[in-house]
């Protein structure tokens, strides 16, 4: 049987993907409210992953509440909607647990929530297994390392090393090592608490790239915490030691960019854009 996801994470699309297990997926940010119906004809359910919750995408809500599919709603964030919890169709319960599996995120993990609301939701007794934890944080992969250059850390979201989804973090690790430097992926699920391990981590670097939103924006301090995306961009540079010569804002918003800008670290601050 098929299900729907709609998230606005498109690494949760692609982990779906992967899955093995049968998911149609959309980005509600691509659809259009119209193309709701035909979208969900023939689906037995629906998950819909709100980051910025209702108000995100309210008339396509409104849209797939009306086709009768039974509904999961969860927002985009690892803490509870409750508004979007009130609106799924299915047993109380339901939507809290299935944001579980979406926060851990990976392809193991999307295809035992299929199986997991195969059996809570319409009952077919396919047995299902519970949310698989994933490291918060951690060194991606393998790169050379010259002990005479300098360390430049890649900060990024965890969703893109589960999903397969790199292509990103390579080119610039490619680069960094190119232009004389020794590249560090490391992928965050959030970097708003921060224990002793990833600050250590943090500290291996001279330098940062920052492509999680909640590191900043345009304007670090006007920019939200963010869910994940596929895209990213330079936005800030420049920042040492929370240094903030013009005015835009503290760098250390995110406790684990604070401490790394305390202990040293050249700050590049990017921004992932939705979509």
């Amino acid at each position: 049987m098929t299900f729907v996801l709609l998230s606005t994470a498109d690494t949760d699309l692609l982990a779906a993907r992967a899955s093995g297990a049968p998911w149609a997926v959309a980005n509600p940010t691509r659809l259009d409210a119209a193309g709701v119906p035909a979208l969900l004809d023939g689906a037995s359910l629906v998950v819909v992953r709100l980051l910025g919750g209702r108000r995100t995408w309210p008339e396509g809500l409104d849209a797939v509440l009306r086709t009768g599919v039974p509904v999961v709603a969860v927002g985009g964030e690892a803490t509870p909607d409750a508004e979007l919890a009130a609106l799924s169709t299915a047993a109380p319960g339901v939507a809290h647990d299935a944001q579980r599996y979406l926060v851990e995120g990976g392809p193991d993990n999307l295809r035992e929530l299929h199986r997991f609301l195969s059996d809570t939701v319409l009952l077919t007794g396919e047995g299902f297994e519970p949310p698989a934890a994933m490291p918060p944080y951690g060194a991606y992969g393998e790169r050379p390392v010259d002990p005479v250059r300098p360390k430049v850390g890649i900060v990024f979201y965890r969703a893109h090393a589960l999903a397969g989804n790199t292509a990103f973090v390579d080119t610039l690790s490619d680069a960094i090592e190119e232009a004389g430097g020794n590249a560090l992926p490391i992928f965050v699920s959030s970097l708003r608490t921060v224990d002793d391990g990833l600050t250590a981590l943090l500290r291996r670097c001279d330098a940062l790239v920052v492509t999680v939103l909640a590191a900043g924006g345009t304007r670090p301090a006007d920019a939200s915490a963010g869910g994940d995306a596929d895209a990213w961009s330079v936005a800030v540079g420049g920042l040492r030691r929370g240094a903030d010569p013009d005015g835009r804002g503290d760098a250390g918003r995110d406790p684990g960019v604070r401490r790394a800008a305390d202990h040293g670290a050249v700050l590049v601050q990017g921004v992932e854009q939705p979509g």
